[in-house]
C-alpha cells in the first residue's frame, strides 16, 4: 500500500462539516456561476473586470455547454452492489461490454467506438492516454469518488486530448464524508470499503486529507448453459459451472491537499494489486490461465486562481506490471508465462482566462512518455524497450453573444508522434511505421450552443480526432491477443446535433416534480479503424478495416418527484456498417457495438429511512466478428435493492441518529441465462431455434441471479 495512503489512514480524522457535501473538481471550469449564465443577468460594462468562479462545484452543466455531457452523482440513488460499469451503463449513448459477473472485466464504448477510444481520467488524469489501453473499470472502486463525468465528443481541450470515442472522468471528492462498508455474497463475493478523511490547517492555510481502501474478493463460480459448441446438437447441452474465475483484489487512494482558492498544491496516490483466473470463451474454458497485476499512479498538481484567470499545472508518473501464465496452453497461441512492463510520465499546463464577460480563451500543453517491455518467462528472454514520445497543444475559446443566448467553442487542437525509438517489427525486422516515424496530427473541433430560453439548450459539434495504435496493439502477446506492428493510426470525422429541456429552468424555484430530457442524433466516419478479429484458433489480432460508418440516436429523461420517487430513463439506437470493400464483411454490422440499449432505474424512498429500486438494462444481440455470423443474445435484466436505515440514540456527522444501514441487493433478478434465437443469424428464412446462453463480449457467459447483502455505516 503506498505511503501516502497510509499516514492518511492513521492521521487523526477531524471530521467533515455537517451537511458538507462531497462535490467539485479537482480542476475547476472557467465559466459564470449559474446566476451569470441566465440571459437576463446583468452583464459588466466593457473594460470591467470579470472574477472567474470555481462555480461548478457539482461538474458541469449540460445545459450550459455545447458538448454532450452527463454528470452522475455517486450517491444514495446507486445500490451499493453499483460499479463504475453500472454507472456508465445507465449513460446514454454509451455500451458496456462484461466478461462475468462481479470483480470480472468490463469496459465502455460510447457511440459506437471501440474499447480504446474511449479515454478514462482521474481527476483529469489519463489511465489510458491517446487510448494506450482498455481500462478495466472494475479496478476502480466507485464509492471513492464523488461523481462520474461523461463527455460524449468534443471533450473539453483541458484533458489535453480528442479521442474518438470521448471522455469518462472519475472526480474525488473536495469534501468527502468518512464512510465504511462490507458486503457479502453470492459465490463467496466480499468487499470491504472505508474511506477517511480529516481537515486543518498549515501555515495558516486550510490542509485535508483523503484516505480510502477497497478489498475485493470472489469466487466467481457462477451457473452457465453450456452447448458444447454444437448448435445442432441438444444431446450434449449442459448447465456448468464457471471455473477458474477467481480473483482478489486491493486498490487503495490517498490525497493530500493544502492551500486556498489563491493557491493550492496537492498530490495523490492510487494502488492497485489485483490476482485473477481467466475461465476464457464459454466454449473453450481455461482451467489453469492466470493474470495477475500491479499498478501505481502519482500524481503531482498545482493550482492557482485569481480574478479573472485559473491555471494548473500537473506531472503525473504511472506504471502497470502484467504478468501472464498460461502453462497448458489454453488461451490464445501458446504465449506461455509472460511479464510486460507499461510506464507512462507525463506533464500537463493549462490556463484558462476570462478578459471579458462574452470572451474565455484557453490554452493547454500536454507532453507524455511511453514505454513498453515484455519479457517472455519462460525462455528467460526480454525485449528491447518500446518508446514513443507525444505531445499536444490546444488553443479554445468561448465567445458568448446576445447575454449567453448563444455560445460558439472552437478548438484548434494538434498532436505530435515521435516513434524513432519503437525498435524494429518483430521478424520481418525495418523500423516501424517505416519512414513516417514522425507525425503531426491536427484535430480541430467546433461547438455552438443556443439558449432560446432558459429552459431549452440547442447545441451542435464537428471535429475531427485520431488514435496512433498503442504499444500493446502493436507488439504486445497476452495469448488470446496478438499484437501487429503494421497498424496504421485511426482517424475520424464526427459530429451532433441535438436539445436539452429542464424543467424548472436555472433560477426557477424548483416545484413538486423536476424534469430533464435530452435528445440527440450523432454521425461519425472512421478510416483504419483498428479492430480485434478472432481466428479459428480463437486469437484476436488488431486489424485495420478501411471505412466505418456510425450513427445512430441517444435519449434520456429524468425526472424527480419531491423525497418521494426518482427515475432516470436512456436509450441508444445505433446504426455501424464496414464499407470496406470486403465482400466478405462488406455493408456488415461492426463486431460488439449493438444496434438497441435501454435502461430505466427508479427509486422509490422514504426520507431516509427506506429505499427501494429497481433497475432494467436490456441489449440487443450483437455479433462477436466482422463476417458477421457469431452473434450473442438479446439480454433482458432486472436488478433491485432495499436498504433500510433504522434511527438509533446518538449522532452522525450530520446532525442525525442512526443505525448503520442494511441493504440486501440482488442482479439478474430473473434468473435469465438463456435465449431462444434464431439458429442461423445469417439466413432469415431458416426457421429453427436454439437455445443460446447469454454472453457478452465473445462467447464469456454472464451470471444468472447473485445476491450481496451490505451493511454501510457513516460515522
Amino acid at each position: 500500500m503506498p505511503l501516502l495512503t497510509v499516514v492518511l489512514a492513521l492521521a487523526a480524522p477531524a471530521r467533515g462539516a455537517p451537511g458538507s457535501e462531497p462535490v467539485a473538481p479537482t480542476t475547476a471550469e472557467l465559466r459564470p456561476t449559474p446566476e451569470q449564465a441566465r440571459p437576463d443577468a446583468v452583464r459588466p460594462e466593457e473594460g470591467e473586470e470579470v472574477l472567474v468562479e470555481d462555480s461548478q462545484r457539482a461538474g458541469p452543466d449540460p445545459a450550459s455547454t455545447s458538448a454532450s455531457v452527463t454528470v452522475v452523482p455517486v450517491d444514495g440513488r446507486l445500490p451499493a452492489t453499483a460499479d463504475v460499469a453500472q454507472v456508465l451503463q445507465g449513460v446514454s449513448g454509451t455500451s458496456v461490454v462484461h466478461l462475468g459477473g462481479l470483480g470480472d472485466f468490463s469496459a465502455v464504448s460510447i457511440r459506437g467506438s471501440s474499447l480504446r477510444q474511449v479515454q478514462i481520467f482521474l481527476d483529469g488524469v489519463p489511465l489510458n492516454p491517446d487510448g494506450s489501453d482498455v481500462v478495466n473499470l472494475s479496478e476502480l472502486p466507485l464509492q471513492a469518488f464523488s461523481r462520474v463525468e461523461v463527455w460524449r465528443g468534443n471533450a473539453p481541450p483541458w484533458y489535453g486530448a480528442a479521442p474518438i470515442g470521448g471522455v469518462v472522468d472519475l472526480v474525488t471528492a473536495t469534501q468527502p464524508v468518512g464512510s465504511s462498508a462490507l458486503s457479502y455474497g453470492q459465490h463467496d463475493t466480499s468487499r470491504l470499503f472505508t474511506m477517511q478523511a480529516f481537515r486543518g490547517s498549515l501555515a495558516h492555510r486550510h490542509l485535508d486529507g483523503l484516505a480510502v481502501a477497497d478489498i475485493f474478493g470472489t469466487r466467481g463460480d457462477f451457473r452457465y448453459f453450456d452447448d458444447n459448441a454444437t448448435i445442432y446438437t441438444v444431446t450434449d447441452d449442459r448447465v456448468a459451472g464457471r471455473d477458474n474465475d477467481d480473483k482478489r483484489q486491493l486498490s487503495t487512494l490517498g490525497r493530500l491537499r493544502w492551500g486556498d482558492e489563491g493557491l493550492r498544491l496537492s498530490v495523490l496516490d492510487t494502488f492497485l494489486a489485483r490476482d485473477e483466473g481467466l475461465p476464457g470463451n464459454a466454449n473453450a474454458p481455461a482451467q489453469q490461465a492466470r493474470l495477475d497485476t500491479l499498478r501505481n499512479l502519482a500524481v503531482a498538481q498545482a493550482e492557482g486562481h485569481a480574478q479573472a484567470w485559473r491555471g494548473t499545472a500537473r506531472l503525473w508518473l504511472q506504471q502497470r506490471q502484467e504478468s501472464f501464465a498460461d502453462p497448458a496452453d489454453e488461451i490464445g497461441t501458446g504465449a506461455g508465462t509472460t511479464r510486460g512492463w507499461f510506464t507512462t510520465a507525463g506533464n500537463h499546463g493549462d490556463l484558462r482566462w476570462a478578459p471579458r464577460a462574452w470572451l474565455m480563451p484557453s490554452l493547454s500543453l500536454d507532453l507524455r512518455r511511453d514505454a513498453y517491455v515484455q519479457a517472455d518467462l519462460d525462455g528467460g528472454r526480454v525485449q528491447q524497450p518500446r518508446i514513443r514520445w507525444s505531445g499536444t497543444g490546444a488553443v479554445a475559446a468561448d465567445l458568448r453573444f446576445l447575454h449567453d443566448r448563444i455560445t460558439l467553442s472552437p478548438v484548434l487542437q494538434a498532436q505530435a508522434l515521435d516513434d524513432h525509438a519503437l525498435g524494429e517489427v518483430p521478424v520481418e525486422g525495418g523500423p516501424v511505421g517505416g519512414d513516417q516515424q514522425q507525425a503531426v496530427m491536427a484535430t480541430p473541433r467546433l461547438g455552438l450552443l443556443l439558449r432560446p430560453w432558459s429552459t431549452l439548450s440547442l447545441k451542435a459539434n464537428a471535429g475531427r480526432t485520431v488514435r496512433p495504435p498503442d504499444l500493446t496493439e502493436l507488439f504486445g502477446d497476452r495469448g488470446a491477443v496478438q499484437g501487429n506492428a503494421e497498424l496504421r493510426p485511426e482517424k475520424a470525422l464526427s459530429a451532433d446535433v441535438g436539445a436539452r429541456l429542464s424543467w424548472p429552468g436555472p433560477g426557477q424555484k424548483p416545484g413538486p416534480v423536476q424534469v430533464a430530457a435530452d435528445l440527440t442524433a450523432f454521425w461519425g466516419r472512421t478510416t483504419d479503424l483498428i479492430v480485434l478479429v478472432q481466428n479459428a484458433q480463437r486469437t484476436s489480432i488488431p486489424v485495420n478495416f478501411g471505412l466505418t460508418w456510425v450513427q445512430g440516436v441517444e435519449g434520456a429523461l429524468t425526472v424527480q418527484a419531491g423525497e418521494l420517487l426518482d427515475s432516470q430513463t436512456s436509450f441508444t439506437w445505433t446504426l455501424s456498417r464496414n464499407l470496406t470493400p470486403d465482400p466478405s464483411v462488406a455493408d456488415n454490422q461492426l463486431p460488439r457495438i449493438p444496434a438497441l440499449e435501454l435502461w430505466q432505474a427508479t427509486g422509490l424512498h422514504w426520507g431516509e429511512k427506506i429505499r427501494l429500486g429497481h433497475t432494467f438494462s436490456f441489449t440487443d444481440g450483437n455479433y462477436w466478428d466482422a463476417t458477421n455470423f457469431y452473434r450473442s443474445a438479446p439480454r433482458p435484466i432486472h436488478g433491485a435493492f432495499l436498504r433500510i436505515q433504522p434511527d438509533a440514540p446518538g449522532r452522525g456527522q450530520a446532525g442525525r441518529a442512526r443505525w448503520p444501514s442494511l441493504e440486501l441487493s440482488i442482479l439478474n433478478l430473473a434468473d435469465r441465462i438463456v435465449q431462444i434465437v434464431p439458429r442461423n443469424p445469417l439466413d432469415p428464412a431458416d426457421p429453427a431455434r436454439i437455445v443460446q446462453s447469454i454472453t457478452d463480449y465473445a462467447g464469456y457467459p454472464l451470471p444468472g441471479r447473485t445476491w450481496m447483502l451490505t451493511l454501510r455505516w457513516v460515522p
